[in-house]
């Protein structure tokens, strides 16, 4: 059973993986054929997501033209294997057709929500589409049979563009995706 920490290493694996879209040809999640698959069901009865299912989905849908370069800059925080870890992982993709970028983003800080400010001055004007975000006040939630929607996307509505900047108040341990598209002036 997968927890909301999982889908958020999840979430933050599919980021690192678009980062290095240069070199990374094909990415497969092995578990779609093994017993942990991001979906659960039962002989002859119901079908449940588990955590990991809504980052896989929603990268996969929505991950898929050009991967940006961001310069991206962070609060840190230290851990056993190193210090200077940035609480923000991003990855942003524009569509080929250059009319719209999603966002993906990963808050890694565990108690503090994460101002994130996106300067947007080389795209033509644009608006939020949608803002949707994997969290959990308890990081090992887990979607089951009886409670098959206990963990998932929230569709969230602070997110603001004001001029060229986009901000959003990410909350914590979140996994976000922001989708922002042309705006018609």
């Amino acid at each position: 059973m997968y927890t909301v920490e999982d889908a958020l290493v999840a979430g933050g694996m599919l980021i690192a993986l678009l980062n290095h879209a240069d070199r990374v040809r094909i990415g497969c999640l092995a578990q779609v054929v093994n017993v942990i698959a991001p979906i659960l069901t039962e002989p002859g009865g119901p079908a449940w997501r588990q955590t990991i299912f809504h980052p896989f989905a929603l990268t996969s849908h929505h991950g898929r033209e050009v991967v940006l370069h961001p310069l991206v800059t962070s609060t840190a925080y230290d851990a056993a294997n190193g210090n200077g870890f940035p609480h923000l992982k991003t990855a942003v993709v524009r569509t080929t057709a250059g009319n719209g970028v999603t966002l993906f983003a990963l808050n890694r800080s565990l108690s503090m929500p994460l101002a994130l400010t996106v300067d947007l001055r080389s795209f033509e004007p644009l608006r939020v589409k949608e803002w949707q975000s994997l969290f959990d006040d308890d990081l090992t939630a887990v979607n089951t049979k009886e409670n098959p929607n206990r963990v998932r996307p929230r569709l969230m509505t602070a997110a603001r563009i004001d001029g060229n900047r986009l901000e959003a108040s990410l909350p914590p341990a979140s996994w976000n995706m922001l989708r922002l598209e042309k705006s018609c002036l």
